[in-house]
């Protein structure tokens, strides 16, 4: 997640995180890198050098997602590739509703959401 969140510029970091963020403390850090029976998290690569992120945070059958992906990767279709993963996952675990929170001028963001919600059986 660092090495994700030091590659996003200040505008994809306002987009990502609702305001200015330079720095994610320890706690928060912590928190967006946990992975367990609820929280999913997907990372894309290139080589060896991660270039985006996914992340699903299951409650029930429903389940919260955000994405980011390093600024010099964005509009190559990272979190595309993301999306479909993230949905496969969410699929075979059974949640039926996303919910994504994004700004309204996320427009990226909010394309991956719709894909994704066209992506689980409770969309078609």
């Amino acid at each position: 997640m660092q090495a994700v969140f030091d590659r996003l510029g200040p505008r994809s970091r306002q987009l990502r995180f609702g305001g200015a963020k330079n720095v994610l403390l320890p706690g928060e850090l912590e928190q967006l890198a946990r992975v367990d029976g609820d929280h999913h998290v997907l990372v894309a690569y290139n080589g060896r050098e991660p270039v985006g992120i996914a992340r699903l945070v299951r409650d029930g059958r429903e389940a919260e997602v955000a994405f980011a992906v390093a600024d010099e990767w964005q509009g190559n279709g990272v979190g595309t590739l993301l999306v479909d993963r993230l949905a496969a996952d969410a699929r075979a675990a059974g949640i039926e509703r996303v919910q994504c929170n994004a700004r309204a001028d996320n427009t990226p963001s909010l394309a991956l959401c719709r894909r994704l919600k066209s992506a689980l059986p409770a969309a078609a």
